[in-house]
């Protein structure tokens, strides 16, 4: 405590002190961008500032965020500006203004849907918008809406699959692999609420269905200074407010699962509620679908309350997950975990500020585990509540971003008596608090280069203070706006670990644990390069290379025979690659395709992993080291009906081959002249095998039919691995049985909405 409180007082102290230092006579514009038809915001409103009669290119703009807001700084006093805001499908909005010196004044833009034929959109400044910013995939409802999936509308989860870099394990387990790294060493957080695994035990859901996602970014890696503890990749998703203008509700049902929601004002363009639940079916319709047992279960609810006033904006939120099945049907081994969210976000930009104030708080919980039906053998419990604020200012002539944030976390490890050695672990439980605070600055010294430097800083009571530098630079040439190469490269540090044991494909039980006082903190550093190209209005290229050094991953001793009790080294990881993504988008189709090439690679001393192996360090790919994945997803509109389709191929991944199987006598309890020993397998070196390639259809066909003025019924017809391609999840030794991943699973899906 001695260290945490005078660094956070100096901290506070220098965020009040320095929003004294920018006094100016130029005006500041706030403009919150809305959507008539329901009143929530609009993400990516183009805002620009131009004088009467001008058609120069502006030099006063920005794009409207994930609330709807965007902020236009340096407005010349005393003269005439014609504001305009617009939004692909939407009419502009236009309105004249006259700043006073000083000035900071909120603009509430409301747009009505165009009526008739919209041609062509350029949008101004597409660089802060899309995927020009090297590691980061920007993604929207629409997006995820278009990714077939078994469901009527999408989901996040199948989404997230489409994009290069990312892995899982198959289509069983929720666990997500970004760029080389494990999902201990992913950052996942929901309106600033950090939830551990939002994922459901299948692949293709999590608790972000289509209607329910405003946006949701993806950082591969190179990730700003705001985001701390994790040293892999950040999933950042925004959740949409509820209708502000009507009540709406929804039904519906598919052979995979069966949902409801409703939504609406309290008080119209004020307050608003959105509820959602749903809970799968697959266990009791996926024999007669695919002719085999699908013996998972997964539910989630989600409540959200939002406040909408003149100069803030709030929400509550809270989501509740739970999943569990078998990974492996033959072990007849449960898998579960819950997920409990509570957490509260404002946003106020009332002309007081000197700049938006993000503040957010809350509680979450994740609790894990495996066992038999008989006894619970492992559990893991992350519980932590948090509190964070974000603060932006301008201090000379850059615009600096700041901000804190503290959590207390407990953590619970409980095993069984068999498993009293795994992980080299003890029933453990503890309690930390974390506190990190970060600062980021924007310089452009040209109108082509802009530099984006910051750093992060965590500290705890008994760990020592980590100071984490970040880069970010965009630059573009000649000022074109269809061009763009960026960069990123930091260094990044997590307090805690996440323990598996990854020579099991049959296992996604993970133990999470607070660093031990004496061990090396979890570290990594990134590099990363991008260049994008906008062809024309309607398409894109993306390349991207990267580079990522992981320090001191937990992971599996190695033994040539099977043990139930498990023990952990440390190793180091290196992964690089590169990812290609072109992108098609028209009013009546689109196309796309991508494809990441990735080599992930661990070493260790030979000694520390428990190898018999002679080298004195030994290098291994772990098991989700995947080399190559194409993607190729398409989309047409035709007479009403939308047909969608995915195709995805990938290398196989890693396993460990057996050298043969003998039989072992415990002496000197059995004799061998009596006795017939009991059957072993010996296993070879670590990964040392791959599995085949992966390869896998997924299409469908909807329509929308009108039931009434205000009742529409969506209805989706589709098939999942639609050639019936028989692709391996595990094969198991001890009992010499294959298992596969998804067989061909017809669907029919309807939405009904009110």
């Amino acid at each position: 405590m001695n260290k945490i409180v005078p660094i956070t007082f100096i901290f506070l102290l220098a965020v009040s002190f320095s929003s004294h230092l920018s006094a100016q006579n130029n005006a500041v514009l706030r403009v919150l961008t809305l959507n008539t038809e329901d009143g929530n915001p609009l993400t990516g409103a183009a805002v620009t500032l131009l004088e009467p009669g001008s058609d120069e290119t502006p030099r006063l703009f920005c794009v409207s965020d994930r609330d709807g807001l965007c902020e236009i700084r340096s407005i010349p006093a005393d003269q005439e500006f014609v504001l305009s805001v617009s939004f692909v499908g939407f009419e502009t909005f236009t309105e004249r203004h006259v700043f006073e010196p000083g000035e900071r004044k909120i603009v509430r833009a409301i747009l009505n849907p165009a009526i008739g034929e919209i041609g062509e959109v350029t949008v101004t400044r597409q660089r802060y918008l899309t995927t020009g910013e090297v590691g980061v995939q920007r993604i929207t409802g629409t997006q995820i809406a278009r990714t077939p999936s078994p469901v009527a509308g999408g989901d996040l989860a199948t989404f997230l699959q489409t994009v290069p870099g990312v892995i899982t394990s198959g289509d069983r387990g929720g666990d997500l692999y970004i760029r080389g790294g494990t999902p201990d060493q992913n950052l996942i957080l929901v309106d600033n609420m950090p939830m551990v695994k939002p994922f459901h035990i299948s692949n293709l859901f999590s608790a972000f269905p289509d209607d329910m996602v405003q946006s949701a970014d993806l950082f591969a890696g190179g990730f700003a200074p705001k985001y701390a503890g994790a040293t892999s990749a950040v999933l950042d998703v925004a959740l949409r407010p509820g209708n502000m203008r009507e009540h709406r509700a929804s039904a519906s049902v598919s052979p995979y699962l069966t949902a409801i929601q409703a939504e609406g004002p309290f008080t119209v363009d004020q307050s608003s509620f959105m509820l959602s639940g749903r809970y799968s079916l697959i266990d009791r319709t996926g024999r007669w679908l695919t002719g085999e047992d699908q013996n998972i279960q997964f539910a989630d609810v989600t409540a959200r309350y939002t406040i909408q006033g003149e100069n803030i904006t709030c929400n509550v939120t809270g989501i509740y997950t739970y999943d569990s099945g078998e990974i492996v049907p033959t072990r007849n081994i449960n898998h579960t975990w819950r997920n409990i969210a509570a957490g509260g976000r404002c946003l106020g930009f009332s002309e007081f500020f000197n700049h938006p104030i993000d503040v957010a708080a809350g509680y979450t919980s994740y609790r894990n585990e495996e066992g038999t039906s008989q006894q619970q053998e492992r559990l893991s419990v992350v519980n932590q509540a948090y509190v964070k604020a974000d603060f932006e200012n301008q201090i000379g002539g850059l615009l600096v971003g700041m901000g804190f944030g503290a959590s207390i976390k407990t953590y619970s490890i409980n095993l069984s008596e068999r498993f009293t050695r795994f992980l080299s672990l003890v029933d453990t439980e503890r309690t930390i608090p974390v506190v990190h605070i970060y600062s980021g600055a924007e310089w452009s010294p040209g109108n082509s280069l802009t530099f984006y430097p910051g750093f992060t800083s965590q500290f705890t009571l008994d760990m020592p203070i980590t100071f984490e530098p970040r880069m970010r630079i965009a630059w573009q040439p000649r000022g074109s706006e269809s061009t763009q190469f960026s960069a990123a490269a930091g260094r990044y540090v997590q307090t805690h670990s996440g323990i598996s044991d990854e020579r099991d494909a049959g296992t996604v039980f993970t133990v999470y644990k607070p660093v031990g006082v004496d061990d090396p903190l979890p570290s990594a550093i990134h590099g990363l390069l991008g260049f994008n190209q906008r062809i024309g209005n309607r398409s894109s290229l993306n390349l991207e290379g990267y580079v990522k050094r992981h320090f001191n991953i937990p992971v599996s001793k190695w033994t040539p025979e099977p043990r139930i009790e498990v023990e952990t080294a440390l190793a180091d990881g290196l992964t690089y690659g590169f990812d290609l993504r072109f992108s098609l988008e028209s009013p009546g189709y689109y196309a796309s395709a991508s494809y990441g090439f990735s080599l992930s690679e661990y070493e260790a001393v030979s000694g520390d992993l428990g190898a018999w192996i002679e080298q004195p360090v030994f290098r291994y790919s772990p098991a989700h080291d995947q080399r190559h994945k194409l993607n190729i997803a398409g989309g047409y509109r035709f007479a009403g009906f939308y047909v969608d389709a995915r195709w995805e191929l990938g290398s196989g991944k890693p396993f460990t081959e057996i050298y043969g199987y003998d039989f072992f006598f415990r002496l000197p309890f059995e004799n061998p002249g009596f006795d017939t020993g009991q059957a072993r397998i010996l296993y070879s070196e670590p990964y040392n095998g791959r599995m085949p390639w992966y390869h896998r259809l997924d299409i469908s066909i909807s329509r929308d039919f009108s039931l009434g003025r205000s009742s529409v019924l969506e209805s989706q017809l589709g098939v999942i691995n639609a050639y019936n391609r028989r692709n391996i999840f595990n094969y198991d030794y001890g009992v010499l049985e294959r298992v596969d991943q998804t067989p061909l699973l017809p669907y029919l899906s309807l939405r009904w909405l009110i």
